[in-house]
């Protein structure tokens, strides 16, 4: 039938941005994401929005080679990554002169501290690489005992949760 045509399409389509899908619903979110896990491709993008699958493993894919491929690029220019979430908001930080935020959400056990953890250790290395580096650098170190002293709380899917 038509409809199932359009959504085997969708799922045999390879793009690192889901939103250029030609039919994107549950199933094909569903079959994208577990298509590219299987891949290693933990990271998938939405539009704007970075979604990451959880390998519960580790992967080569946060070494200081990595994170000189998302210098000084922009979404197009690297396949998704965390790190080009930290690099596009130090970008506009640099060009704006305004906050930037970026939003880390998921299940208890998601991975959202260590999401975080990589977002903070490149914004560090490309602190380290801009000329007012040192000061921001030094910003973003002086508030961590800040996010410190919120502490964890047991949940029922994870003993040590971050807040």
């Amino acid at each position: 039938d038509f409809q199932g045509a359009v959504c085997s399409m969708a799922f045999n389509e390879d793009t690192e941005d889901l939103a250029t899908l030609s039919r994107l619903d549950e199933q094909v979110l569903v079959d994208q994401l577990h298509k590219r896990y299987d891949a290693d491709k933990i990271y998938t993008y939405i539009g704007d929005i970075l979604v990451a699958v959880n390998p519960f493993r580790p992967l080569e894919i946060y070494t200081p080679k990595f994170q000189a491929i998302y210098h000084n690029k922009t979404k197009h220019d690297a396949p998704p990554h965390i790190f080009a979430v930290s690099d596009a908001a130090y970008s506009n930080l640099m060009n704006t002169k305004k906050d930037q935020c970026a939003v880390v959400s998921g299940e208890s056990g998601a991975g959202k501290t260590e999401s975080a953890k990589l977002i903070i250790k490149q914004i560090i290395d490309l602190c380290q690489a801009g000329a007012t580096g040192a000061s921001i650098e030094k910003k973003i170190l002086d508030v961590n005992p800040l996010l410190e002293a919120f502490g964890n709380a047991q949940t029922t899917m994870n003993d040590n949760s971050s807040r």
